[in-house]
């Protein structure tokens, strides 16, 4: 007996197909972000639409002596803001055609996922390392340090933060691999990165270096460089969360079309975000080689 017509085909079936695809590239997305994960977020203004977020600066207060029988002084502050920009519009397009996709061991699906994944992760937090290029406030930490005065540097950056009134919580550094190895050479910091014992936040698996001083710190080969006097030089940051803001506004969007021509999918992931720097004072440059 025939078994008729109605049989589910890759064309019929194709309405899961993107589903599939976005699922597993906004979990490769999301593994593989480091800066996006430790700044302000406006995802929920950026999705209400338009084409930028004005962020109002809020002036801090000062508190007044009060006489008796005399009125209140008032604060007289004049407030700026900060715009972001929803401009960043990046994809990443790829077709497998269906020979490859069947012979392929592994799935090609899987491995384009996770480079799909990885290089719109890599996209947003290159924008967010590249802000140190704007900091007032820098560290030298280059050259031919002892362990004293590499330690002294970590104290000079976080003073700067100190001096700024940046709240002790949710501070960070994010250091290039080669400025890890020279922290990874100083005992009290290797004491340090193996005091907690959480596997949950091994290097391995969340880029987390460990904690120095009540800041987290990430490794990361985003990290930006600069070519000083033929010398290379990695543009590392301390910094507390409130100093640089993210929005995404759409994405990681998955999107597929199964093209007869190439029989194959032409698969196309964007995402569209903007960026910005909040607060200068709570962000330093610390420079090492």
């Amino acid at each position: 007996m025939g078994l008729g017509t109605d049989h589910i085909t890759a064309a019929t079936n194709a309405v899961f197909i993107p589903e599939l695809w976005a699922l597993d590239v906004i979990e490769a997305a999301e593994s593989s972000l480091v800066m996006a994960d430790l700044v302000t977020r406006f995802d929920d203004l950026a999705a209400e639409g338009g084409s930028k977020i004005n962020v109002p600066k809020i002036s801090n207060l000062l508190a007044h002596s009060k006489e008796a029988e005399t009125e209140v002084t008032l604060n007289a502050t004049t407030e700026d803001e900060v715009e972001i920009a929803l401009s960043n519009h990046k994809e990443v397009s790829f077709l497998i055609e269906d020979i490859a996709q069947v012979q392929a061991r592994p799935s090609l699906r899987d491995l384009y996922t996770r480079k799909a994944g990885y290089a719109i992760a890599k996209a947003i937090d290159s924008h967010l390392l590249g802000l140190y290029s704007d900091l007032a406030q820098s560290v030298d930490a280059t050259g031919e340090l002892t362990e004293d005065q590499l330690d002294a540097k970590i104290l000079d950056a976080m003073n700067y933060l100190d001096l700024a009134d940046s709240p002790n919580e949710d501070r960070f550094m994010i250091i290039h691999p080669s400025a890890k190895k020279k922290l990874l050479a100083v005992d009290k910091f290797v004491q340090m990165t193996y005091r907690s014992g959480d596997e949950a936040n091994a290097p391995v698996t969340t880029g987390l270096f460990g904690e120095l001083y009540g800041m987290q710190v990430f490794c990361s080969s985003n990290v930006p460089t600069a070519v000083v006097e033929q010398q290379t030089i990695y543009q590392n940051t301390v910094f507390q969360r409130g100093a640089f803001a993210l929005a995404i506004q759409l994405g990681p969007r998955a999107q597929a079309n199964y093209i007869p021509q190439y029989l194959g999918w032409l698969v196309t992931i964007d995402v569209i975000y903007g960026f910005a720097k909040l607060r200068d004072m709570f962000a330093v440059n610390f420079k090492t080689d």
